[in-house]
């Protein structure tokens, strides 16, 4: 038995919900989520490891693939998800597309820049728009991406709970603000039924330490509501909203760390950073 509680070891895993401000490029303090989690416990006086493991665009299938490393050796006492919204962000389009016309490993040479701005931008734009008149009359449900982002979750969280249990959270998603709601007119719909499957599996694993952490509520307490305010370029969280969210799990997660042995203390938790 440690003479005081130990450090509370945080993994973070998702898409560029996880790892982008909206509108890119602002100060070193417009903190995502998971930084404005570190900060907002080391507020509260708990000493804490919070690693983010994130890539742009990403889907709920690699999670498989690499937990063992992830997870085995760190053995966090919390895990963070926020899995499933890049399947509902594409309507028609092939992924690899999307992600061969936006990437951000192309290579600054003549003949790529030039074919990259004169044929693959305005191709993808093109299509893109097909895609946004198409999604307005066709019905957008998704059922096989849902099934199949459950069943990855389902299967991942079954994997880490081998490692001695952790916290594990599961992220509602919040719908797209009008940027994001003009380009893609179903994503509203297909983001409504992909929460009900993240909800649907946290109650199927059936666990007190696996739990689905609401988001739309701090829309509606921090900015009256308004996605648009939550989420500038449509997609990705303010820096307000980012701080909001980490406070948030801040709170979450010290209410259960209370309760374990090795992370408990006497004192209560801190006031917010942000109130």
């Amino acid at each position: 038995m440690t003479s005081q509680p130990l450090p509370l070891r945080v993994l973070v895993k998702g898409s560029s919900v996880v790892n982008q401000v909206s509108w890119r490029g602002g100060p070193r303090t417009d903190f995502t989520f998971p930084r404005a989690l570190e900060e907002q416990l080391l507020h509260d006086g708990r000493a804490c490891d919070v690693r983010t493991i994130t890539a742009m665009a990403e889907t709920t299938g690699p999670i498989l693939k690499t937990w063992q490393q992830e997870v085995i050796g760190f053995s966090p006492d919390v895990i963070v998800l926020l899995y499933g919204y890049v399947e509902t962000i594409h309507g028609f389009l092939p992924r690899w597309l999307e992600r061969h016309a936006n990437t951000w490993k192309a290579r600054p040479r003549r003949m790529r820049s030039l074919y990259r701005r004169t044929i693959l931008r305005r191709t993808w734009k093109l299509v893109a728009e097909l895609q946004m008149r198409l999604d307005r009359v066709i019905p957008s449900g998704r059922r096989g991406r849902n099934r199949r982002v459950a069943a990855h979750l389902e299967e991942y969280i079954s994997q880490v709970q081998t490692v001695a249990s952790p916290l594990v959270l599961v992220m509602e998603l919040l719908p797209p603000a009008s940027r994001y709601d003009r380009w893609f007119p179903g994503m509203t719909a297909r983001i409504a039924a992909m929460n009900d499957a993240l909800a649907a599996t946290v109650e199927r694993v059936d666990r007190p330490n696996v739990r689905l952490f609401r988001v739309r509520h701090l829309v509606d307490e921090h900015h009256g509501g308004d996605l648009d305010v939550a989420m500038p370029d449509g997609s990705h969280f303010s820096p307000e909203m980012h701080r909001h969210v980490g406070t948030a799990l801040a709170r979450e997660i010290e209410a259960w760390a209370d309760t374990q042995p090795h992370l408990a203390r006497e004192s209560d938790a801190g006031t917010s950073l942000i109130d």
